[in-house]
């Protein structure tokens, strides 16, 4: 979250599309984001400024998309990724955070509304190919390993994983993408 803060600290605005309960811009605003923060999501009831992202009518200097693509169809995901594009202005930051296909995660944490996962290369090529300045992230999820028992245990599971299985050691992926002047 450090670094997504470093990304959007000085944009004028902000829009958090998946906002839900508002939990990343109570953080980003105690670490210090003074900008006009703006909400997107589409669950009833809450205090978003926006429902749909067809309501937004104006750009911002920031987009941040965290743990919403997953749960779109692949094709709903990449209009979603467009749609934020066209939101952004020009020099204007997008942060986007999202399960790591490249993962393996344990049985009791699977989510079944996560409908499609992306490889943290092909969003870094998605925005590269935009046209972006693009940064990508492997962003590690956990409890803290709890003593000898918990390193070896957590040792183990990543020898596993990843020398075995070949899977990545990562839960999620991040991408921070910046747009051209112009």
């Amino acid at each position: 979250e450090r670094i997504y803060f470093d990304a959007v600290r000085d944009s004028p605005s902000l829009l958090d599309v998946g906002a839900g309960d508002l939990r990343i811009m109570r953080k980003l605003q105690a670490a210090g984001y003074r900008g006009e923060y703006h909400t997107q999501d589409i669950g009833d009831g809450g205090p978003w400024t926006y429902a749909d992202l067809s309501e937004v009518r104006r750009s911002y200097g920031a987009v941040l998309c965290l743990d919403v693509l997953e749960h779109l169809p692949l094709a709903d995901g990449i209009a979603l990724l467009n749609r934020m594009l066209e939101l952004l202005q020009p020099e204007g930051v997008l942060v986007v955070q999202t399960p790591n296909a490249a993962y393996l995660p344990e049985p009791r944490s699977w989510d079944m509304t996560h409908v499609h996962t992306y490889a943290l290369h092909d969003l870094w090529a998605f925005f590269s190919v935009a046209g972006l300045e693009t940064t990508g992230y492997r962003v590690v999820l956990g409890p803290e390993r709890g003593g000898l028992t918990g390193t070896l245990r957590s040792s183990l599971q990543w020898w596993v994983k990843q020398k075995l299985l070949g899977c990545d050691f990562a839960n999620n992926v991040a991408v921070i993408a910046r747009k051209p002047a112009s």
